[in-house]
């Protein structure tokens, strides 16, 4: 539809303005989600396979669940997710703040190793949080699942500082890997021996902290929505890549041990294990976006970008457009993030209704429910209960209303049917 095509790709506005008066909206909402003063972040990415061979940001990537029945490797895009949690720690949700292409940068004329190609897509999510927090002059926590727990990540994270708040603007909680070491500090020099003050002590093997069970205190916490009591211990150690300290979270829980790493030394590790429970719901935002608001069901693509085979083969065989095509490319690309912008402010409103207006909604709930899984209403019940009450009222427009007004623009570009026009949606 030549309609759809022309407002996702309109220079009437800009994304970024778009989104930044989402954030300030969604925080202006009073149900965000707070620990010692700071916002809790989610990151993480997520795939939408996509076969299209003009469309930008479509890049050969491996399939890393354990599904036989899917392909070893498929094409589609990567997207770099950020959502906020908002409601409380024992009944949120994860709302969306922000998604971005993070691979294929080579559509818009950037060398495998230019400006932006280089950086790793751990650190992009970081980026975005980062740019959050200062944004809104807030203090954060991004919590992030095994793929995350690199020295760089830290290290942007550490990398504004707020003299107003006395603190960085972001802290990162992470899951380690199971192969990592750490690093007592080195026992002070002696005065008479000669040289510098070591600063790494004994090494610390951590997956060798869970056969020293003495040293772990029980304590009763929840752990995916569930009561249960947990044996937890923590350390400050030095972490070589960095070369800090950070705060290593050792617990043991019915669904195994599990290993965090903290940049915020004062973490409780009873919270800090309550925080990386709740990473889980950005996997259900990410379902909800794709399956109940369709926010990657787009077909965005342009022939000014050189056609790629469906059949996945090596990222470094992607072809960058001419410089005088360009310009049409970037447009392409923009509209792939105006559409998934537009479906994360849709997808974020359904939390906030249903958290404000939870005996409303579940008043006007008339469908059936197979089974409830807890006393708030999720974003599906929430859509199922709006999209009856707002389809009389895109029916009933006025006649000087402002989609009455679109629409006529939008059959105006039909009946034009300008032959250049490279983009389909």
């Amino acid at each position: 539809m030549i309609g759809c095509a022309i407002f996702f790709r309109a220079k009437s506005y800009q994304l970024s303005t778009l989104l930044s008066l989402w954030h300030t909206y969604v925080l202006k909402q009073d149900q965000t989600v707070l620990v010692a003063g700071r916002c809790v972040l989610l990151g993480d990415h997520t795939h939408a396979p996509k076969d299209g061979g003009r469309m930008p940001g479509v890049v050969s990537m491996r399939e890393r669940s354990e599904t036989q029945s899917k392909p070893s490797y498929f094409r589609g895009q990567c997207w770099g997710a950020l959502g906020l949690l908002v409601g409380s720690i024992g009944a949120c949700f994860g709302l969306p703040l922000e998604l971005r292409i993070d691979q294929g940068f080579v559509h818009l004329g950037h060398e495998p190793m230019g400006s932006d190609s280089h950086v790793g897509l751990g650190e992009r999510v970081v980026r975005m949080a980062l740019a959050f927090a200062v944004e809104q002059d807030r203090p954060a926590g991004l919590v992030l699942d095994a793929f995350f727990p690199t020295a760089v990540v830290f290290r942007v994270a550490r990398s504004v500082y707020s003299v107003a708040l006395k603190q960085p603007y972001l802290y990162i909680l992470v899951r380690a890997k199971k192969n990592y070491v750490g690093y007592f500090p080195a026992p002070a020099k002696p005065p008479h021996r000669p040289g510098p003050q070591a600063r790494y002590g004994k090494k610390v093997h951590l997956k060798e902290c869970f056969d020293h069970r003495h040293l772990f205190e029980s304590t009763p916490g929840t752990l995916y929505g569930q009561a249960e009591t947990v044996q937890l211990m923590a350390l400050e150690l030095l972490w070589k890549p960095l070369g800090e300290p950070l705060l290593f979270i050792f617990a043991i829980t019915s669904r195994g041990p599990l290993m965090l790493m903290s940049s915020d030394l004062a973490l409780s590790p009873a919270t800090a294990l309550e925080l990386y429970c709740t990473r889980a719901r950005i996997e259900i935002m990410f379902a909800m976006l794709k399956h109940v608001l369709g926010a990657v069901r787009f077909r965005f693509w342009t022939n000014y970008l050189p056609k790629h085979p469906r059949r996945p083969r090596a990222n470094k065989h992607l072809q960058a457009p001419a410089a005088e095509h360009m310009a049409a490319v970037t447009a392409c690309w923009n509209a792939c993030e105006v559409f998934v912008g537009c479906a994360t402010i849709a997808h974020g409103l359904l939390p906030l209704i249903a958290l404000r207006f939870e005996s409303q909604v579940w008043h006007h709930h008339a469908l059936y429910l197979r089974t409830q899984s807890r006393a708030l209403p999720s974003e599906r019940t929430v859509k199922q209960v709006l999209a009856p009450q707002l389809l009389p009222q895109f029916i009933d427009l006025g006649q000087h209303g402002l989609i009455a007004k679109i629409q006529r623009g939008f059959d105006r570009a039909e009946n034009d049917k300008e032959p250049d026009f490279r983009l389909s949606a």
